[in-house]
């Protein structure tokens, strides 16, 4: 019976395949078959176990390095179209600048000129948010305090246009521990959700913060009360150049998610049409 604890406890205590192995043969000696069966039972639990963990480390690790495949292909493709689009489009835009100050009493004409040069300098602007946000490099992590990090993101975004009819309201935990992240890289998530939000509330609303501490990690939410998202957007809000916006690029949450992720996070996205979205990151104390 001795033989059997002995063997019953090494099964539940190793971790490792090889080193598990290892330590049931030198307890195999003297064993009758009953025995030796009860051995084989505890062992086969104890592989369908790990095979079990190596499925969803597999599972978890593809899908991080498809997201990260595509964001660099996105990359690489950003540089390829500012390359072949600027010089046309700046072309565009001199053309219709000439025609403007040539054109004074045919108001039509000069609103459709006006037209073309508007979606001109808003097709440049989507070519330089693509080549801002594509390269994303891999974080300089320092100790800090993610509640000044979102203090700051908080101001820049109160002084745009966009925020004027929206309530900003922050629920941030006074006793957060520090973080290992990257500041600027945090920063960017921070406005990507911030802006994100703003958008989604037109005519006003309300853009509510909570951080706190978990176990093991620092939860923060970010929630506003727009119209929600369709159910079936949901698995992919998170893919490059996906946008439930008209004129949406569909990198700022591809952005995020890949951030968050090199910072050993998580995010995930609830949402309810005519109720509002609230996206919740996890960040780990320690880093891992």
């Amino acid at each position: 019976m001795r033989k059997i604890e002995q063997v019953g406890r090494i099964i539940e205590e190793t971790d490792d395949m090889g080193l598990l192995l290892e330590k049931l043969l030198m307890c195999f000696d003297g064993i009758n078959e009953e025995q030796r069966r009860e051995f084989m039972r505890q062992i086969n639990l104890k592989l369908d176990n790990f095979k079990s963990k190596s499925k969803k480390h597999t599972h978890s690790f593809s899908r991080r390095s498809l997201h990260s495949q595509r964001l660099a292909a996105m990359g690489q493709m950003a540089v390829a179209i500012s390359h072949e689009l600027r010089n046309p489009l700046s072309g565009i835009k001199v053309a219709a600048e000439y025609l403007l100050r040539k054109i004074k009493d045919e108001p039509e004409i000069i609103d459709i000129i006006v037209n073309i040069h508007n979606e001109v300098i808003f097709a440049n602007n989507i070519i330089a948010n693509i080549l801002e946000h594509a390269r994303i490099g891999k974080p300089n992590l320092e100790k800090g305090c993610i509640k000044k990090i979102v203090e700051e993101a908080i101001l820049t975004v109160a002084q745009q246009g966009s925020f004027n009819n929206i309530k900003i309201e922050k629920d941030i935990s006074r006793d957060l521990p520090l973080l290992n992240f990257d500041p600027l890289q945090i920063r960017q998530v921070f406005l990507n959700l911030f802006i994100n939000s703003a958008e989604a509330m037109i005519g006003g609303g309300t853009l509510s913060i909570k951080i706190n501490q978990k176990a093991g990690y620092v939860s923060a939410q970010v929630s506003d009360t727009g119209g929600g998202i369709e159910k079936s957007y949901l698995e992919k809000l998170f893919e490059p150049f996906f946008s439930t916006k008209v004129k949406g690029v569909g990198i700022g949450l591809a952005i995020v998610k890949e951030i968050i992720e090199n910072h050993n996070g998580m995010i995930d996205v609830e949402s309810k049409l005519g109720h509002g979205t609230t996206f919740i990151m996890r960040l780990p104390v320690g880093g891992k």
